[in-house]
């Protein structure tokens, strides 16, 4: 009897072991797979950290540089030694507005007119100017006559204009050869009673405004204020354009600074600017209708 008990007792012992290690192996088990469950969760949301780190470096903000004024003078010349995403601004019915023009289309260069137009202030504008007097079909004649002396001019933007701009008659005259021509324009802001933008979108054309005038004082601690400036609102906003001049001073700070841009920041051109904000298409800027070749050779147009 008594070992009839013992072996039952110790048939219980063994069971009870047995459950116990077989206890002890789930709970090992599922432990185990709680942890490479959260092993795996925490590998799936580190890539997608990661993924979305870089999706966030690969979108960069974008500075679009206007050098106005060139072609008054020999001097500009030095402005081609900037990157060819610079789009250069010309000046009509200039000693160099044919020649540098053409020098520019042969570096891939992107070029616009820059429109002389009637300010507020009397300034001497040069020949061939818009003026707040002129009929609508004289306006369109101006504009028409210095598009050709700028040849593979794709954009406007307007030299001074404080007057002109605010004048709906004149600027809707404007427009209508953009808009007739392919033409994109860009509103300088020479002054906050402007309408040029306002006009240019109601006419269709593709159009913006400058964002920032870089060397509104020729100096390098304004510049390098302004380019600040600049490179602050390309983060905020996405992409800005920014204005400066041919001064020796603005080209050398440009030449750094341009070559040595963050690594968040892209130089693109005005028609790269509008493309991206829906302004344009790609395509459409490829052959504008009033942008010709001429009959310059390379050789002959090198700035000296």
């Amino acid at each position: 009897m008594l070992k009839k008990i013992t072996i039952v007792v110790l048939l219980a012992s063994v069971s009870l072991f047995v459950n116990a290690a077989q206890l002890l192996t789930k709970n090992s088990q599922v432990k185990g797979s709680i942890v490479n469950a959260k092993l795996a969760n925490s590998h799936i949301a580190s890539s997608q950290q990661v993924k979305q780190y870089q999706s966030y470096k690969q979108k960069k903000a974008k500075i679009a540089i206007i050098i106005d004024d060139i072609g008054n003078k020999r001097a500009d010349a030095d402005a081609f030694a900037l990157s060819e995403k610079v789009t250069f601004s010309i000046l009509p019915h200039t000693r160099f507005s044919t020649e540098y023009s053409t020098y520019s289309f042969h570096q891939g260069r992107e070029v616009m007119l820059h429109m002389p137009m009637e300010s507020l202030h009397g300034e001497s504008l040069g020949d061939g100017a818009l003026l707040a007097s002129m009929y609508p079909k004289e306006v369109e004649s101006n504009l028409l006559l210095a598009l050709e002396s700028v040849p593979h001019a794709i954009g406007v933007n307007n030299h001074m204009g404080s007057k002109l701009t605010q004048i709906t008659l004149q600027m809707n005259a404007v427009m209508d050869v953009l808009s007739n021509n392919n033409l994109y324009f860009i509103d300088s802001r020479t002054t906050k009673f402007t309408k040029a933008l306002k006009i240019a979108q109601q006419r269709g054309v593709a159009s913006a405004q400058r964002h920032v005038f870089l060397d509104h004082y020729a100096t390098e601690a304004f510049l390098e204020k302004q380019f600040e400036q600049l490179i602050r609102k390309a983060r905020r906003n996405g992409s800005v354009i920014g204005i400066a001049h041919p001064y020796a001073v603005s080209i050398e700070f440009l030449k750094e600074k341009l070559a040595n841009l963050p690594d968040d920041i892209e130089l693109i051109t005005v028609s790269e600017y509008l493309a991206g904000d829906g302004s344009i298409s790609e395509y459409q800027f490829e052959q504008p209708r009033l942008a010709k070749e001429t009959n310059l050779p390379t050789s002959d147009i090198a700035p000296q």
